[in-house]
């Protein structure tokens, strides 16, 4: 055989090789580039989501300072505290089933939705507030877990509150809770 046989035959033999090739390499690219725009997606999507728990964080804190305010404007005797009837802790305790040891609103049968809200002058958001003294007989005062051990047997002077708020981001999505214990020097 010569050289021109051989060069004419050759490209008979591959029969589209070189396509077939091709047209693999381009479903890998494909396949590569669907899956990068996913991810892309899901990153923009979480993203979302952090940024409407970081304002709902900011709605709640905002709403707790608000409180506090009021609360301090009340315990100062500033007249017609807007926040009416603050329940004590041992209220609180048989309301909501909560451990007298515990330093907060959550227990393992109680749920944010369980407590007793109120709504914010100023911010509109969720809050409870509750008097971390217990007045018994005779005013003793029993207080909770919460307030310093050398304070439960004096004459409340000071003032501590547990005061938690809520808010939800602005597309409805991330609720947040917060809580403090207030004190109040008096």
């Amino acid at each position: 055989m010569n050289r021109t046989a051989i060069q004419a035959s050759a490209p008979r033999l591959q029969r589209g090789a070189a396509l077939f090739v091709s047209l693999m390499f381009l479903i890998i690219l494909t396949v590569i580039g669907l899956s990068a725009a996913n991810v892309g997606v899901l990153q923009e999507r979480m993203a979302g989501n952090v940024r409407e728990t970081n304002e709902a964080f900011q709605e709640a804190e905002a709403t707790l300072r608000e409180i506090e305010q009021t609360l301090g404007n009340c315990v100062a005797g500033a007249a017609g505290c807007p926040l009416g009837g603050i329940p004590i802790w041992s209220e609180a305790q048989s309301d909501l089933g909560l451990s007298r040891n515990a330093c907060t609103l959550e227990g393992p049968t109680v749920s944010p939705d369980d407590w007793p809200w109120l709504t914010a002058p100023a911010t509109g958001n969720e809050y409870v507030v509750i008097a971390l003294t217990d007045a018994g007989a005779g005013g003793t005062i029993f207080g909770s877990a919460c307030r310093p051990m050398n304070e439960l047997n004096d004459t409340a002077i000071e003032e501590y509150f547990l005061v938690a708020a809520r808010a939800t981001g602005p597309q409805g999505v991330g609720e947040v809770v917060v809580q403090s214990i207030f004190f109040w020097p008096e």
